[in-house]
């Protein structure tokens, strides 16, 4: 039943109307500054195609890059999460957690004509190593894996982290997947850190929590160093405008506080879980994470979780995000119902439409002033909309706006570039919001990224790509730093290394 629940999980956006389509190995693609494009596999019920995709840029930087995954069982979509496009590593670490209902699948792609060696070990919540092994990685190949199969074969109730070593740079994804009551299969993405961690002892922020209101939050921080690391986690307000965010008290592993302490063992991880009551209200901000003073910062994310109609909906990852003053991510505002009550004439997010699609922003503010972030659009083409908008982050406050309550006169349906700038430090995450058939809300978090990014021309990869047997993979390409005008290719592999035909839409 795993390995079936891993391959469910995986793939797909779950659109089976009919399209032309096109079989292919090779996708060309062009962006302008400012600009996209979006390629999407044809789905439908045909025989499954599984392999990665690999982006090659041709005379020219590599453009950032996300492909959105997502389950349709029984004709309802189930679960989307947004993956990152990757860059290769020597070696890494990830949280790793298994259990009735929970799962971690790791995906690895080997790029050389070689093979590579991967040596891993796990290390439980009390800093002991356990489950060494290895396994060889074939020329060009990729495999996809749940940490209770072999190679891996962790048994019975386990949380911690994976540790691995390649012989040779390997592209490394993983998920955390969930069983909800519906025996429905959820999945979100988590990060994979690069080891040596360039760790430092600062604080940071993670931009969104929800907790109430069916909501839940878990922070998960992982220790990538083989020292004990110690330090505190709060939960902040978002703020008004003549106030500042503070911490506020929640129940947090069944303990109500303002603050809480975490020991973090070598290479290990703790998760701290809210547990708001029923009929609790919701409330939403950001989280501070301190580092006690003379001690490293631990990676970390928060998954946050949405509880609706007897059921677990909803799961999302929020990774950390360095703070900037200019970023750019991908929106995207879709509506399938008549004009006469379509999203342009009645925007609001109370209104549920099966289909709707609908991007929104969280922001967080970490300084000790306010700051007013500009925002502005373009289209995929990198042609500005002409439309505008600012809002004022408190200080150490948190805002979250869909972008239609943004952008109330955006033309539907929009896909494109939106551009953030401030004069101060912020933090983003981009939430992609889609309400399927049973008008359940699913959300998955978008990669967001810095123009200031120090640029590269090497080749970037999404470890997993699935096409037919109902399932989908969409894939979206964009100029994510100043003045990136990129060309090249998006190539297709099957898990053997061989060009793989998927029908692209």
């Amino acid at each position: 039943m795993r390995k079936t629940t891993f391959f469910f999980l995986l793939f797909g956006i779950g659109n089976v109307t009919a399209f032309a389509q096109t079989s292919t190995s090779s996708v060309a693609f062009t962006t302008r500054d400012r600009g996209g494009v979006v390629v999407e596999t044809a789905g439908g019920t045909g025989a499954l195609t599984v392999g990665y995709g690999r982006v090659q840029p041709s005379s020219s930087t590599t453009p950032a890059g996300v492909a959105v995954f997502g389950l349709r069982q029984n004709g309802v979509l189930v679960s989307e999460a947004g993956v990152p496009g990757l860059f290769t590593m020597i070696s890494g670490r990830t949280y790793a957690e298994a259990s009735a209902l929970t799962n971690t699948g790791v995906a690895f792609v080997n790029s050389i004509p070689s093979p590579i060696n991967i040596i891993f070990n796990f290390t439980d919540l009390n800093g002991t190593d356990l489950g060494q092994g290895n396994f060889t990685l074939g020329a060009n190949s990729q495999i996809t894996k749940f940490i209770t199969e072999s190679p891996f074969r962790i048994s019975g109730n386990f949380a911690g982290t994976l540790t691995f070593s390649a012989s040779a740079p390997v592209a490394v994804i993983a998920l955390r997947t969930f069983i909800n009551e519906r025996s429905e299969f959820l999945m979100t993405t988590q990060p994979v850190t690069s080891l040596p961690d360039s760790l430092s002892g600062s604080p940071f922020t993670m931009a969104h929590f929800a907790s109430g209101g069916g909501w839940k939050t878990s922070v998960i921080l992982v220790n990538t160093s083989d020292a004990v690391l110690t330090g505190s986690v709060q939960f902040l307000s978002e703020g008004t405008a003549t106030v500042a965010g503070a911490p506020i008290s929640l129940s947090v592993n069944g303990v109500l506080a303002a603050s809480f302490s975490y020991n973090l063992r070598a290479r290990s991880s703790v998760k701290l879980e809210t547990t708001a009551p029923a009929g609790a209200a919701l409330q939403v901000g950001s989280v501070l994470i301190t580092p006690t003073a003379g001690t490293n910062s631990p990676a970390g994310f928060a998954v946050f979780s949405q509880f609706n109609n007897g059921a677990t909906v909803s799961q999302a990852t929020v990774q950390v995000q360095q703070p900037g003053n200019a970023f750019r991510s991908y929106v995207e505002v879709s509506c399938r119902v008549p004009a006469t009550v379509g999203c342009a004439v009645d925007p609001s997010p109370t209104v549920p439409k099966p289909g709707q699609i609908q991007s929104a922003l969280a922001i967080s503010n970490s300084s000790s002033t306010a700051a007013t972030l500009n925002l502005e659009l373009t289209l995929l083409d990198g042609t500005p909309t002409g439309l505008t908008a600012s809002v004022v982050v408190p200080p150490s406050g948190h805002v979250s706006r869909f972008i239609l309550e943004l952008f109330p006169t955006l033309s539907l349906p929009f896909r494109g570039i939106v551009r953030l700038s401030t004069g101060g430090q912020v933090s983003i995450v981009n939430e992609r919001t889609r309400y399927n058939e049973r008008v359940d809300l699913l959300i998955t978090t978008m990669p967001v990224t810095s123009e200031t990014s120090s640029s590269t021309s090497v080749d970037m990869f999404f470890p997993v790509v699935a096409d037919g047997g109902g399932y989908s993979t969409q894939f979206i390409l964009y100029s994510g730093i100043t003045g990136q005008s990129t060309t090249g290719t998006l190539n297709f592999f099957s898990p053997s290394g061989q060009p793989l035909n998927v029908n692209i839409r």
